[in-house]
């Protein structure tokens, strides 16, 4: 036990009937989800992957090649949003733990967050038009704009990612539930990285294309997230708890947690390995292929698909033969061996070549996503037979901040790398000639820096012990 035998003997015992608010006859803890439940809470993964994709491939862009900012500006004002995201993920997951409504403890923000992320993100690609990029309006404007965006995404996703670990105690029932999530930010992912860039040329290109990118995709995220809210309404969920504890004691009592450390240093490694791809595909489309941007329509399509496929066919399975570590293990060593594949191309690759190689980033890349997001609930499950203590929003708020520790790095070593090696920026999307060393590090960011990391990822993995049958061991010795 972490926290003293005293406490925990004042709290209220945990309970799996439902919230106040939620309707009545909730399925007990082993009964399979409900195919509606599944679907209403998957869907809010649509809203969550086409704002984080969006915000991932295009806003460096955005900001360095439509509004003209320095990269080295842009991706320090990147890394202040994402670190400040760090600060409030866990005391939102807090706050969320100790909720009491008619609608539970996790809905009334995903409610709140629906609406707050549309509008951020309407304000977010909607910079005014700068006499001069780097003023000091301009810098305000886009820091105060990403920060609001920070919010508003956090007060959502680190609430939503607590509600696998109160939606069933099955091993392998969770990992069913996270498979509708892949498959909905599969969809997102084919939005904002496909059809994103496309459409904003489409829109009118420049600042104009990309202000209603942001209106259009910002409106159809908001959406997403509040048919997640309406969806999850009869979801199962544990009651709050009596006892108080100080965020301190609580977060250090979750640092006693060695499978979720673990699995904390594999995300940031292979998080950031993904999201350093994500940021370069379009200087690498641009500067290294000369395609257009509108060919990250057939990258998306080959690199979702391939998830739309995989997950049901080859994941889903896989995990049940081998086991979750295991099967994550396949998909993060193959992942480390196709994205060096970056280092073949050259100007003029074909689209065929371009979306196979996606086909096949994507295809391990959703066994990463998948797998690696259906140990949490496990870890959840293992902290409360470990304590007593029911406190799903803290180790999603924990998890959400190792998340958005790898994009706040990702921005920041990419355009650091970008800026070392004489990358020229550009206003309204003019191309500029690169020099050879810039192109080095455009190709060092996209395929040695994210295989490097995998292969870290790796021997962390190698360490991960929190099995099926060592859960089942601890459930035995306590009674549940």
């Amino acid at each position: 036990m972490t926290l003293s035998a005293q406490r925990h003997a004042d709290a209220e015992p945990v309970t799996t009937a439902p919230p106040p608010g939620t309707a009545p006859g909730a399925r007990p803890a082993g009964a399979p989800v409900p195919f509606a439940t599944r679907l209403g809470w998957g869907i809010g993964s649509l809203g969550a992957a086409i704002l984080f994709n969006s915000y991932a491939v295009l806003l460096l862009f955005y900001l360095t090649n439509v509004v003209g900012m320095k990269v080295q500006v842009a991706g320090l004002l990147l890394t202040i949003a994402k670190l400040y995201n760090v600060v409030c993920d866990v005391p939102i997951g807090l706050l969320s733990d100790r909720t009491h409504s008619r609608f539970g403890r996790r809905r009334p923000w995903m409610l709140a967050a629906s609406f707050l992320c549309a509008a951020a993100f309407v304000v977010m690609f909607n910079v005014p038009q700068p006499a001069a990029p780097g003023a000091t309006a301009t810098v305000a404007y886009v820091l105060g704009s990403l920060l609001l965006y920070a919010t508003a995404y956090s007060m959502f996703n680190v609430p939503y990612m607590a509600m696998p670990g109160e939606m069933s105690d099955s091993y392998h029932e969770r990992t069913a539930i996270m498979s509708y999530r892949v498959i909905f930010i599969q969809v997102g992912y084919l939005i904002g990285v496909g059809l994103a860039p496309r459409l904003a040329k489409a829109l009118g290109g420049g600042s104009t294309g990309y202000g209603r990118i942001g209106w259009l995709l910002g409106m159809a995220a908001g959406i997403a997230m509040l048919a997640s809210f309406f969806g999850t309404a009869r979801a199962r969920a544990t009651a709050r708890e009596a006892a108080r504890y100080s965020a301190r004691e609580q977060f250090m009592s979750a640092l006693g947690n060695r499978p979720f450390l673990l699995l904390s240093a594999f995300k940031l490694l292979t998080l950031f390995s993904g999201a350093t791809v994500t940021a370069t595909l379009l200087f690498f489309v641009k500067n290294v292929l000369r395609h257009d941007p509108g060919i990250m329509l057939w990258y998306s399509i080959g690199y979702a698909g391939a998830a739309l496929v995989t997950v049901p066919l080859v994941w889903v399975k896989l995990s049940a033969r081998i086991g979750k570590h295991r099967a994550l293990m396949v998909a993060t060593l193959g992942f480390l061996v196709v994205v060096l594949s970056w280092l073949l191309a050259s100007p003029g690759e074909s689209e065929w070549v371009f979306t196979l190689r996606a086909f096949a980033l994507g295809s391990f890349a959703a066994g990463k996503l998948l797998l690696g997001m259906t140990l949490l609930p496990d870890i959840m499950e293992y902290d409360s037979l470990r304590t007593g203590m029911r406190r799903e929003g803290v180790f999603a708020g924990a998890y959400s901040l190792v998340e958005k520790s790898a994009y706040a790095l990702s921005p920041l070593v990419l355009s650091l790398i970008l800026g070392a090696f004489g990358y020229r920026e550009s206003v309204n999307d003019a191309f500029v000639e690169q020099s050879s060393e810039a192109l080095f590090g455009i190709y060092l960011n996209i395929a040695v820096v994210p295989a490097v990391c995998n292969g870290l990822a790796a021997l962390v993995l190698l360490r991960y012990d929190l099995t099926e049958a060592r859960l089942r061991e601890l459930r035995a010795a306590t009674g549940r």
